[in-house]
């Protein structure tokens, strides 16, 4: 026997297509909840984030000087 057949007699495969579906289901839940329109206030918040200037934290100093 070769290996290819001792593997295919196994019934690895279904193995496979249980992580395929997982992994579908899973991407389309992080999708619908990206693109929700009850998220757009979160994202947009995250999105501006950086170009906002925050008052600098306890102990650090200035490096405009």
């Amino acid at each position: 026997m070769r290996l290819g057949e001792i593997m295919g007699a196994a019934g690895l495969q279904v193995f496979a297509e249980i992580g395929l579906v997982l992994f579908s289901a899973i991407f389309a839940g992080v999708l619908a909840y990206t693109f929700a329109k009850r998220n757009r206030p979160t994202f947009d918040r995250a999105r501006r984030a950086p170009l906002e200037d925050a008052a600098p934290c306890e102990g650090e100093s200035s490096t405009d000087e």
